[in-house]
């Protein structure tokens, strides 16, 4: 091993040294051992240890330091300052977004004791309030003024809090704001100026107090669906509408005990643990809520919350014990392997259970694991059984795994004992958490076996939390399309849910509120119908072939689902890169031999067809790169034409040539042709995933954008009416297809009803056009597809 040449960046090294640690050790097959086994032999060899030992000193050498003039793993107001002083500039460019991400950066880098955090918050709320994000600069304020804001200019902040709340419409708020800010100034030595500026500040608010207009905007609080038909007490966190049972084929699995309809929630789960994944937009990590006004760790300058509360949460649950980790770009480098330590310290913060049964007493890991492993693992989803009995007995597949992968997650688990003993405190807190006297090697022990447990149930059982972002992207013609997009916010374990066999074709809609996993059903079930998930591999989106060995790979099993045994719908994907046939329309699907159409044998002749695509798109290239509209337009036209020759109307690239050749068309205002394409995809999309599937929910939201694009432009239209009952009946439709797959609490699901409410209102009253641009104008409806 001395002979390898690692690389500098020694977060690159971590896979390395996996490889090469595990080659070594793979002479011994030990998936036939338990965790215990194998965790005693790697904790006790010092060749490993030392090398583990070395690794996470030289990541925190290498990361957890000033790692440039801006950027820093601890906190440092030098930086905090160089980001605040972007942010002016930025502030007073009027660049208020940019300004507030400099700000965010300057807050996350400040020492909370000194001087530059509380200006950075301070800075900060100026342009939350710009930004229209009233509650997050009110929280601003008083984070800035509890960190000790300079009580020379305090006035301004306080000034600044009446401000959020008259646009809030909080009138009592206001008030006793105004109050404390005018009986704040009076303790000051303002100048004549100061006090004058004061004095104009006050009287616009009065004024605008005595507005009748004046209603208070706060939001309602999310009311999140309840299961159907009630919590069922013995499965937890499940609808009493469905039940789980066991048998030696499927293990335990999920059927309904009556039948449910579309949209009836059957799971509304709590993880047992999750982690959130990098990202340059974070969730915060407690609650995994999205889009968050960032709230840093008081040490480290890597974790970030949406509040104060939170952030006292996850340190007394985890983050005491991540922090150093954090520091050194640990879990980053380590992938899911940071949810399964994760695991281990929620279950220590919890304190581990009892083991059932009237049993002895362990005194040695090796038993207390057997102890938690003699449970029925039926009656453990019970609502008032310990969550951990459940966590610890999901499946790990350890007994079917590589013998190589088994020992790479053994030596994942060995590095992080070894950084919980040297770089944390952990192993003196938690003889208080187990219910047994342990000596403390054991209780060591049963920590890297609970975390080599937890990698192999995470495999197979983790789940991806997702939730909508906006996007905004440049068209190339001085203006920006906005779009949704599914982003992967975190990966956790959901127990229960994690008792749904996979099917490539499943009958359930996972949604996600914060880190809450609300499922749905996707189609209607009757009395004893299994209810299925997909663990990633599709029927609409990949050939059997491919999803069989996926399964395999990653689950051990081999699918024999409905979708992987009918033969007519075995290549039922295969359709969506077809080629047409001249002759009669088929489609031709080309596999490596000689391409003939199935329908009316016609030859395809496939260099012919190579060669049309190539033309297109160069076609297209050149209107990307054409200097106006109408150049792009006529270019992009051809070359869906020439396209439409060669390719069948499902293939999925035809559909991304019309989706751009829509996009132009109604950036020229041709509203009519966009939506004809629009509703060509629509039609493709329904055939392909369904037609309550979450791409063609999104296609239908492009739908009514145009369509509401359409009315607002031409409201003089002879059309204009029938344009206003069919974009109120797409809009409705989107707005339910979103709200299934999504959740009503999704801003985009409120927007599409905003605009639902919008349309009706059109239909219920004439509209002049002077009235409809002043609408278009407050309402945003200057959008692309």
């Amino acid at each position: 091993m001395n002979s390898v040449s690692l690389p500098d960046d020694c977060a690159k090294q971590w896979e390395i040294l996996l490889l090469l640690l595990s080659s070594e050790e793979k002479k011994i097959d030990r998936t036939s051992e338990n965790e215990i086994d194998t965790m005693s032999y790697f904790c006790k060899n010092e060749g490993v240890r030392k090398i583990m030992l070395q690794w996470l000193r030289q990541m925190k050498a290498s990361y957890g330091k000033k790692t440039s003039e801006l950027d820093t793993a601890l906190k440092c107001d030098e930086v905090s300052l160089l980001w605040r002083q972007k942010g002016n500039d930025k502030f007073r460019a009027n660049l208020v977004e940019e300004s507030y991400r400099c700000y965010s950066k300057s807050v996350v880098y400040a020492n909370h004791n000194g001087p530059m955090y509380c200006l950075a918050l301070a800075n900060r709320s100026a342009s939350l309030l710009r930004m229209k994000r009233f509650q997050e600069c009110l929280s601003d304020i008083a984070m800035a003024i509890e960190s000790g804001y300079p009580t020379e200019q305090r006035h301004k902040l306080l000034l600044r809090r009446v401000d959020c709340h008259i646009e809030l419409g909080q009138r009592s708020d206001a008030r006793s704001a105004l109050a404390a800010a005018t009986q704040y100034a009076n303790t000051l030595n303002l100048s004549a100026t100061q006090a004058l500026e004061f004095e104009k500040h006050v009287k616009i608010y009065e004024k605008k107090l005595e507005s009748p207009d004046l209603i208070d905007k706060r939001e309602d609080e999310v009311q999140l669906p309840e299961c159907y038909d009630g919590p069922n007490l013995d499965f937890n966190a499940a609808s009493s509408a469905i039940e789980l049972r066991r048998n030696e084929t499927a293990g335990r699995y999920v059927v309904t005990k009556r039948s449910v309809r579309r949209g009836d929630v059957l799971f509304s789960e709590e993880p047992y643990a999750w982690v959130t994944l990098p990202s340059n937009d974070p969730a915060c990590e407690m609650c995994c809520r999205a889009d968050i006004n960032p709230v840093p760790c008081s040490r480290c300058s890597r974790s970030v919350y949406c509040g104060a509360r939170c952030r006292a949460r996850a340190s007394l649950a985890f983050h005491r014990w991540e922090c150093a980790g954090a520091q050194c770009e640990l879990f980053p480098t380590i992938g899911i392997a940071h949810l399964a330590l994760r695991v281990l310290l929620l279950s220590a913060s919890e304190g581990f259970p009892a083991v059932p049964g009237p049993t002895p007493e362990p005194t040695t890991a090796a038993e207390l694991f057997r102890g938690y492993a003699q449970v029925d693992n039926i009656q453990i989803y019970k609502q008032e059984s310990p969550p951990f009995y459940r966590m610890f007995n999901l499946v790990t597949n350890f007994d079917k795994m590589n013998n190589n992968d088994y020992i790479q997650y053994a030596l994942t688990a060995t590095m992080l004992t070894i950084y919980l003993e040297h770089f944390t405190t952990f192993f003196e807190y938690l003889p208080s958490k187990v219910p047994y006297r342990l000596s403390s090697s054991q209780l060591q022990l049963f920590a890297a076996a609970v975390i080599l447990r937890s990698l192999g149930q995470l495999v197979c059982n983790g789940h991806a939390a997702l939730s909508l972002s906006t996007i905004e992207e440049d068209d190339g013609m001085n203006g920006r399309t906005i779009t949704e997009r599914e982003v992967r916010r975190a990966t956790a374990i959901y127990p229960s849910a994690a008792m749904m066999n996979h099917s490539c074709d499943p009958n359930i809609i996972n949604t996600f509120h914060n880190s809450r996993l609300i499922v749905r059903c996707a189609s209607e079930l009757s009395v004893g119908a299994e209810v299925f998930n997909c663990y990633g591999p599709h029927r609409a989106r990949e050939p059997t072939p491919r999803r069989k060995a996926q399964l395999r790979a990653q689950y051990m099993f081999t699918c024999t689902c409905t979708a992987c045994r009918v033969t007519d719908r075995r290549d039922f994907v295969l359709l969506f890169s077809a080629y047409v046939c001249q002759s009669c329309k088929s489609p031709v699907i080309f596999s490596g031999k000689r391409a003939q159409c199935q329908h009316c044998s016609s030859e395809f002749h496939l260099d012919r067809a190579v060669s049309i695509i190539d033309r297109a798109e160069d076609l297209a290239l050149q209107a990307e790169r054409a200097t106006n509209i109408e150049e792009r337009c006529e270019k992009m036209q051809a070359s869906y034409k020439m396209k439409q020759q060669v390719w069948h109307r499902h293939h999925f690239s035809l559909r991304a040539a019309a989706d751009r050749l829509a996009r132009v068309y109604a950036d020229i205002g041709d509203f009519n042709r966009s939506i004809e394409l629009i509703k060509q995809n629509v039609q493709c999309l329904e055939y392909q995933f369904g037609s309550f599937s979450v791409e063609v929910a999104h296609e239908m939201r492009k739908l009514s954008d145009v369509m509401l694009e359409r009315i607002l432009k031409l409201p003089g239209h002879p059309d204009y009416r029938d344009w206003c009952l069919e974009a109120h009946k797409i809009i409705k439709k989107a707005a339910q297809l979103m709200d299934l797959n999504y959740g009503s609490w999704e801003v985009l699901v409120k927007r599409l009803k905003e605009q639902e409410n919008f349309v009706a209102s059109l239909l219920a009253e004439s509209r002049t056009p002077e009235t409809a641009d002043c609408v278009h104008h407050n309402f945003h409806y200057n959008l692309k597809i």
